[in-house]
């Protein structure tokens, strides 16, 4: 059983009523100027909430840090779904099948580590899963394999057979990463279902045009 010494209560409720007024702004028809005033209110309450990370950390309050990277992260994943819908709306599709990208990756770490029950695990991802069969084409994405030679751990800088701790998980409000720093490359190839949904196909060639996937627009040979 977690111990908190701090009332995480408190910090759950707020995120709470912060989310629930940011999703209802997270709809194709809303106004862009209030979405994008919504963006901004997230980054700023979540600068807040790193501030408070970061006293956690300073104490040493290693639940109450991760509790806060998991609230912090939840937003962030909201923001990055508004701002889809704003790139939409300005004709940015790239830029918007980037950061549907973001919010899936970041709340996927958030389930894997929230200390308690979320009751939006599931509709969340769901909801972010809609939008990607709904507002956008079927892609096709790729995979890369190769022999790593170089890593360490993000929390330790150790070699991964020297090192305690578990990719993927928190430690005292920072996520676990591998950092490949060299790497020998096999192969890449075509997939339905990549680790990175970032490594897609971005155009195609059709009767001697390079045709852009998303907006199906002939792309400038200066791109």
């Amino acid at each position: 059983m977690m111990v908190f010494i701090e009332n995480p209560n408190l910090l759950i409720e707020e995120f709470n009523k912060m989310s629930a007024i940011s999703q209802k702004k997270a709809f194709i028809t809303v106004g862009i100027e209030i979405q994008k005033e919504e963006i901004e209110i997230l980054e700023n309450y979540r600068k807040e909430l790193n501030n408070l990370k970061k006293d956690f950390v300073v104490r040493n309050l290693e639940n109450e840090a991760n509790l806060v990277y998991c609230i912090e992260n939840s937003l962030l994943a909201i923001q990055y779904e508004l701002q889809m819908l704003v790139n939409i709306k300005e004709d940015k599709m790239n830029e918007a099948w980037g950061n549907l990208v973001n919010a899936q990756v970041i709340y996927g770490t958030v389930i894997r580590n929230f200390p308690f029950k979320l009751e939006t695990e599931k509709g969340y991802l769901e909801r972010l899963s809609d939008y990607e069969k709904l507002l956008f084409p079927k892609l096709h994405f790729q995979s890369v394999g190769g022999i790593i030679k170089n890593s360490h751990c993000s929390i330790c800088n150790q070699k991964p057979n020297k090192c305690i701790h578990i990719k993927g998980k928190l430690y005292n409000g920072e996520l676990c990463c591998r950092i490949i720093t060299e790497i020998e490359l096999e192969e890449i190839s075509l997939v339905e279902n990549p680790a990175n949904k970032h490594c897609r196909i971005i155009s195609i060639e059709h009767n001697g045009k390079k045709i852009d996937v998303l907006t199906l627009r002939e792309e400038s040979t200066n791109t």
